[in-house]
């Protein structure tokens, strides 16, 4: 039992860093994509070379925020499966 409630403690720090990075990475992407619409709507009309980096560079970052939260969902899964079978294997014991 003392090994149940070290793993509980453990997993909570875990799912806490998890959802801490998430909601992190969720900001960055919201801000990025008002970013990118303004950008977008400076590019629309004057339509310079520089406006259009500045949108290409907006939508680089966005693609690695976008990444960066695929992964952080994935790894968040992936504990979740994992806790899911550590209980299914804790029932079948019982």
């Amino acid at each position: 039992m003392k090994d149940f409630s070290y793993r509980k403690v453990r997993n909570s720090f875990h799912l806490e860093n998890f959802n801490k990075e998430i909601m992190e990475q969720n900001m960055e992407h919201k801000i990025l994509v008002n970013k990118f619409s303004e950008a977008m709507n400076k590019f629309a009309s004057d339509r310079s070379f520089e406006s259009c980096l500045d949108a290409l560079n907006i939508t680089i970052q966005l693609a690695n925020v976008r990444g960066n939260l695929s992964k952080s969902f994935e790894h968040y899964s992936k504990h979740l499966e994992n806790e899911i079978k550590i209980l299914e294997r804790l029932i079948q014991t019982n």
